[in-house]
């Protein structure tokens, strides 16, 4: 066996294995008698055919095996001896195996096109001279109160009232008629409820300040709620079955009658309440405590999201900075024998062009991967789940956001995802011990603004 290199560039090459017929002889004839003891030909017992009826029937299949194995374990032993990771896969140039005859034995070239991974310098771009900007949004007193709010409401009670105010929920009976006000055959009547919210301005003419027992018929019960004909249907005068045939059978007449509004009193801020709001925030002993754990909840969500932008600040940069020389024609080679349909030449450079732009990233990625040590361990994703899930059901108490997460750990994909979310905070750790970071405060507005010019330059 031999291997021969001929140097297409400095990352794209053609590797020449030359297989002799000493190299694949006796592993070709030692599974042709194996298969002689296995198989079963007409007129003879098993493990009795002639070995040149083996050989007649299977020896073209078992040599292009055979060879297929020697040329695998030959690259594979190029590839470590050397070095060298390739991009894509080895594409064949020459190959001879569409010609195997094994009743002639003799030697094969098997040539192969790779594309050599290179060699990438973060260093060079990345330092601590070079400086980005981490910007903090502090909380502002306005969401700090409505978020306040937001807890008085959940944790209130809610009372029966005689007169609807906005923010009740009113309590109705609703009839179908007919267009002279009779009750319609068979017409749909339900039990709803709604608010001010969902009232058009038509609506809020009849049902501002409305009593309880008043009744009222509406011309046009449509007219009345926000949404579609089929949105009120289903919301409204809650049917289960909004097919257009349906829908349009409705007779837009209905009787209203309110049965009942419902207030809602939110919770006084006292130990009862401290003691409602401890799921949430932790345990807490007065108003202000609670007022500086909200503000810090509410820094922290805007720490993740500014924390995001400073990422992709920083792999932006690195990518547009860092030289990643590529075997240009090797890849756009390989990559159109990827394709599983034919495109026009733009579509392909507009395709390729998205390609190589990952696939860049991907090696950024792969090289501080290797250089840090990067990597993931059982535990560290049980606790990404358990914290995943906390920010959606923390609210209901650790025991129920570790059922959830249990159950969700069962699910292969949502492994893969929590396991991408670590290797990710890993990854972007590493690249800021690269470089210089500063902290600068800024208002949300300001920030959205400052995002949407970067979202309109990327663009």
């Amino acid at each position: 066996m031999n291997i021969t290199v001929e140097q297409l560039g400095d990352q794209h090459r053609i590797l020449n294995i030359e297989i002799t017929k000493e190299d694949y002889k006796p592993a070709f004839d030692k599974q042709i008698k194996e298969l002689g003891k296995k198989i079963q030909m007409p007129g003879f017992r098993v493990g009795h055919t002639p070995i040149s009826i083996v050989q007649k029937k299977f020896g073209d299949s078992v040599l292009a095996e055979e060879l297929n194995k020697i040329v695998n374990e030959q690259l594979g032993n190029y590839l470590k001896e050397n070095n060298v990771s390739i991009l894509g896969d080895a594409i064949p140039v020459r190959d001879e195996r569409l010609e195997l005859v094994y009743s002639e034995p003799r030697d094969y070239i098997f040539s192969y096109e790779i594309g050599i991974q290179p060699k990438i310098d973060l260093e060079a771009n990345l330092n601590k001279e070079k400086t980005f900007t981490r910007y903090r949004i502090p909380a502002k007193e306005e969401e700090i109160n409505q978020e306040l709010e937001r807890l008085q409401k959940r944790y209130g009670i809610r009372e029966d009232v005689e007169v609807a105010e906005e923010g009740d929920v009113i309590y109705v009976h609703l009839q179908e008629l007919n267009d002279d006000g009779t009750m319609k055959e068979n017409g749909i009547h339900a039990h709803s409820f709604f608010n001010h919210e969902m009232l058009t301005d038509e609506g809020l003419k009849i049902f501002k300040d409305v009593k309880k027992d008043f009744a009222q018929n509406i011309d046009d019960i449509f007219s009345v709620f926000k949404g579609d004909k089929k949105h009120v249907a289903k919301n409204v005068l809650m049917l289960e079955n909004t097919d257009d045939e349906v829908v349009n059978a409705i007779n837009p007449k209905f009787e209203c009658k309110v049965e009942r509004i419902s207030k809602l009193i939110p919770a006084a801020i006292d130990d009862k309440f401290f003691n409602e709001v401890v799921k949430e925030y932790g345990e807490v002993e007065d108003e202000q405590q609670l007022r500086n754990k909200i503000k810090e909840v509410i820094e922290g969500y805007n720490d993740r999201s500014t924390e995001v932008s400073l990422e992709n600040d920083i792999f932006k940069y690195l990518s547009e900075t860092t030289n990643v020389e590529l075997p240009d024609a090797f890849l756009r080679n390989w990559y159109k024998r990827t394709l599983d349909k034919e495109v026009s030449d733009e579509e392909f450079d507009n395709l390729f062009t998205k390609f190589i732009n990952q696939l860049k990233q991907s090696l950024i990625f792969q090289k501080v991967q290797k250089e840090h040590g990067i990597d993931v361990q059982k535990e560290e994703i049980i606790q990404e789940a358990f914290e995943t899930v906390k920010v959606s059901y923390g609210h209901l108490g650790d025991e129920l956001v570790n059922y959830v997460a249990k159950n969700n750990l069962q699910d292969k994909n949502f492994i893969e995802n929590m396991q991408d979310r670590i290797m990710q905070k890993k990854f972007f750790e590493a690249l800021k011990n690269y470089v210089t970071i500063e902290d600068q405060p800024i208002t949300l507005e300001e920030f959205q603004k400052l995002n949407k010019k970067e979202e309109a330059y990327a663009e």
